[in-house]
């Protein structure tokens, strides 16, 4: 396969892990956490990365969603450490893909 095609796929099925993850706390599963972080891993992987091959006049859209993947980190940190701040973090996150998505690259 070709590498985009790749980064693509992970990237989806990070963001399916990383939901379900949520959901998965929400309801006070004990599992939630590592499917939490099984889907956050790709997702901050790609986002550095494109951060690092993106051409120079995006940098600042991909610095961007960088730093949504580290709130991402700070919620998993956060729902780690049984506070109930982590919704917080997903709604910067959120906040940042959703502003995100309305630029053009």
């Amino acid at each position: 396969m070709e590498l985009n095609k790749i980064l693509s796929v992970s990237y989806y099925a990070g963001m399916v892990l990383l939901f379900a993850g949520i959901v998965m706390h929400l309801s006070l599963h004990p599992l939630a956490l590592w499917v939490y972080i099984a889907g956050l891993l790709p997702i901050v992987g790609i986002r550095i990365y494109n951060r690092l091959i993106g051409k120079p006049e995006n940098r600042r859209k991909h610095m961007i969603l960088v730093v949504s993947a580290l709130a991402l980190v700070a919620a998993g940190v956060a729902m780690y450490l049984s506070k109930s701040f982590w919704v917080a973090f997903i709604a910067v996150s959120a906040v940042l893909d959703f502003y995100i998505s309305f630029r053009r690259f």
